[in-house]
């Protein structure tokens, strides 16, 4: 077949049931040999894991479908609002920081 769809209705969220937050890894479900593609649901306050790519080599872009997220990168930050967009390099530490509303974001990473 030459596309598969999906849905995160179809997919179990990667977060245990106490987390502030909802991750949905669509690569399996998709079947997609080179790139990774995920949706970050967060609630008020919530904070992502902390973690890199170096191992793996993995370049991201992580786009704010509602709300607004704050990326911290050490001791910088980057500030994103919907409709925006930020890519990183493998072997940068990041982490997600949600404000004090509900967020949704979509994460790209390639190679997978």
């Amino acid at each position: 077949m030459p596309y598969q769809t999906t849905s995160v209705d179809d997919v179990d969220s990667r977060l245990p049931d106490d987390a502030d937050a909802e991750l949905y890894f669509m690569k399996d479900a998709l079947d997609t040999d080179e790139v990774a593609f995920s949706v970050f649901r967060m609630e008020p306050g919530a904070v992502g894991m902390e973690h890199d790519h170096a191992g793996d080599s993995q370049e991201e872009v992580y786009y704010v479908v509602n709300g607004g997220v704050d990326v911290q990168f050490g001791d910088e930050t980057v500030s994103l609002d919907e409709g925006e967009a930020v890519r990183i390099d493998p072997d940068e530490q990041r982490q997600v920081h949600n404000r004090d509303h509900y967020s949704e974001l979509v994460l790209v990473g390639a190679p997978r």
